[in-house]
């Protein structure tokens, strides 16, 4: 039988036209979830086994795979999957998880590359089986759906009969932890779905989703237990039967059925007591408690927007997962010019008099025209690259995703020097001062190179690994006082809940405090003087960090429970924006004196905030939305 590595949607009429008849055979499937592949030494070993051990059992007719089939998400990982994968001796589907985007050193590209596709529709016994992707592609942002997968399915449910049976797959459960929950269960009610099939908990467990039969399956990884395992799954004419196999050893008994019944004299199951039921939908109820913060204009895009824009005057630039540049007119919204790279783009752009410097996941760096938005040049760096830019005295400084380091001579983009064995992948923009510039990058290292020639100065390991590591905080050079004088500089980088200041010739920290609990989201006063620290459950700090140390000055709590999106505050003299996870900002007094208002401009991560002057705020959500708030 052919292996299916990802199926496009399969339309014979011989196969579609079987729900309707009575005779249907049951079928079983095997599934895995959460296969961690490079997380831990035995990941590998319990995927390898479950495969010998679907291939030996006769009764398995093909497996799915949903999501978090890698660790990291990186190239290297995927190649050794892919190399696994070729153990099966029966068909296969698989689905991409957060795992497998989110620390992405390839701009979440490789799996699409590699398997040919992030979504999956398949028939199997009159039973359409229909997976989409997952997101989100921001580090630390709570789940998503991507935009496209979302259109895609829609347009795959739209062409499904009403009365076939579905069984849904994604990585993530139907529930409000998803940020767009509800538009993947109001497109699926429009259809025969049996079950919705989940992973991303590692636990096997039922539930109801809005009236839809949903399923959360265990991960594959053995943890505590000698060996791994994984679910098989029965179809039959009145039920889906769910059994936890322990890989080599025993299947235990059904821990979970769904039980489905006949519609009329058909035989093509329904799943029991589905209600069109809305439990929860985004409240915006916030909005009218502070009635003066506006919405002057609003754009929505079609797809995600997972980087920070940019602005210059009256045009505010940004990028989104599409590849597509766009400048907007920050006074009405409306389009000034658009351009298109090849591939996905996670990278904010960095606006000069009259360039707009931009990466790409298609591997370029783009100089266009500010004003017109064509292309003056474009180097090839040759690998997908979702580092930030930065300009300094006619020089582009921009990290790389394969150890790389670049200055390029911004009038025509060739190379001033490369350096080159980094450790981990880059997304931040670097800092410069007049002799050095500084990176940090997802191997846990923060890096200082001579502006001049690339050489690395010194360089800083956090030592708590991947997960901890300086990658997504910008960097900042700060002046502070030092005998009644601003002559001195530190250099400020958030990370493994600590920020610390570093002396920018040897890289010495001057000082460090893990007291606001934040991770990579910093803001700084106008003048540069206080310092404003996101933490990670509900907390905004502030410090003056003016004298050569960190001096408390307020802890302000914020009306939620976590926020560890990684998306830099905006601040004035008055006010410190808060992105939030749930798409509300927050603008907090930078007296401490709390919060002055709130606004909720959607139900997605907000991933960018701009001071456009004028008491004007552009604010970007994940899910495409960006708003221009005037406030009081």
């Amino acid at each position: 039988m052919k292996r299916i590595l990802l199926a496009i949607c399969m339309m014979a009429v011989s196969v579609v036209s079987s729900y309707g008849q009575s005779n249907r055979a049951s079928f079983t499937f095997a599934w895995l979830s959460d296969v961690h592949l490079n997380s831990f030494a035995y990941a590998e070993d319990d995927l390898r086994q479950a495969i010998e051990d679907i291939n030996a059992n006769p009764a398995v007719d093909f497996t799915i795979l949903s999501g978090d089939v890698t660790e990291f998400g990186d190239t290297k990982e995927f190649l050794l999957l892919q190399e696994i994968l070729k153990d099966f001796r029966k068909p296969y589907l698989l689905l991409p998880g957060n795992h497998d985007v989110n620390w992405s050193e390839n701009g979440c590209t490789m799996f699409n590359k590699i398997f040919k596709a992030s979504h999956f529709c398949h028939d199997w016994q009159g039973v359409r089986f229909i997976g989409c992707g997952a997101g989100p592609s921001l580090r630390m942002g709570p789940p998503h759906i991507p935009r496209e997968e979302i259109l895609w399915l829609d347009s795959i449910v739209r062409t499904t009969p009403r009365e076939q049976p579905v069984i849904f797959v994604n990585h993530f459960p139907l529930n409000q932890d998803l940020s767009n929950w509800y538009e993947v269960t109001d497109i699926l009610k429009t259809r025969n779905v049996l079950v919705a099939l989940a992973g991303h908990l590692h636990t096997n467990r039922s539930y109801d989703a809005e009236g839809i039969s949903a399923v959360i399956g265990r991960s594959s990884l053995r943890r505590e237990d000698p060996i791994g395992g994984y679910n098989l799954v029965t179809v039959d004419q009145d039920s889906i039967t769910f059994r936890e196999r322990i890989i080599k050893t025993e299947t235990r008994p059904a821990w979970s059925i769904v039980h489905l019944k006949m519609a009329g004299n058909a035989s093509q199951g329904t799943a029991d007591e589905k209600q069109d039921t809305v439990y929860y939908r985004p409240d915006f109820s916030i909005n009218s408690n502070h009635p003066a913060v506006r919405e002057a204009w609003k754009q929505k895009d079609v797809t995600d927007i997972a980087s920070q824009g940019n602005i210059d005057g009256h045009l505010y630039i940004y990028t989104n997962t599409a590849g597509m540049v766009h400048a907007l007119d920050t006074r009405n919204g409306k389009t000034v010019w658009t351009y298109a790279t090849g591939n996905k783009i996670f990278s904010a752009p960095f606006i000069t008099s009259q360039l707009a410097i931009v990466s790409s996941c298609d591997g370029f760096i783009y100089a266009l025209d500010k004003q017109k938005g064509t292309v003056c040049w474009k180097y090839d760096t040759g690998y997908p690259i979702v580092a930030c830019p930065t300009v300094t005295d006619g020089n582009i400084y921009i990290g790389s995703s394969n150890g790389k380091f670049y200055s390029l001579r911004l009038a025509d983009g060739i190379p001033n020097w490369i350096t080159d064995g980094l450790n981990g992948y880059i997304e931040s923009r670097p800092a410069t001062d007049s002799e050095r510039v500084y990176t940090g990058t997802w191997g846990a290292m923060f890096y200082a190179m001579d502006r001049k020639s690339g050489e690395k100065i010194w360089e800083f390991n956090t030592g708590r690994g991947r997960y901890f590591s300086p990658g997504a905080c910008w960097p900042v050079v700060l002046p502070y006082e030092k005998e009644g004088n601003l002559s001195e500089q530190v250099v400020v980088i958030s990370s493994d809940y600590f920020v610390r200041a570093f002396t920018p010739q040897d890289g010495k920290i001057l000082w460090a405090s893990d007291e606001a609990k934040g991770r990579e989201s910093l803001g700084f006063s106008p003048d540069g003087k206080t310092m404003y620290v996101k933490g990670i459950r509900n907390n905004i700090t502030a410090a003056d960090i003016s004298k050569g140390s960190y001096i408390p000055l307020w802890n302000t709590q914020m009306p939620y429970e976590s926020n560890f999106i990684p998306t830099r505050m905006e601040t004035t003299e008055e006010y410190v924006f808060i992105p939030t996870e749930f798409g509300v900002v927050h603008a907090v007094r930078t007296d401490g004196s709390g919060i002055a208002w709130s606004h909720k401009v959607s139900h997605s991560a907000v991933t960018s905030l701009k001071n456009a002057g004028d008491r004007r705020l552009i604010v970007m959500t994940m899910d495409g939305t960006v708003t221009c708030l005037t406030y009081p």
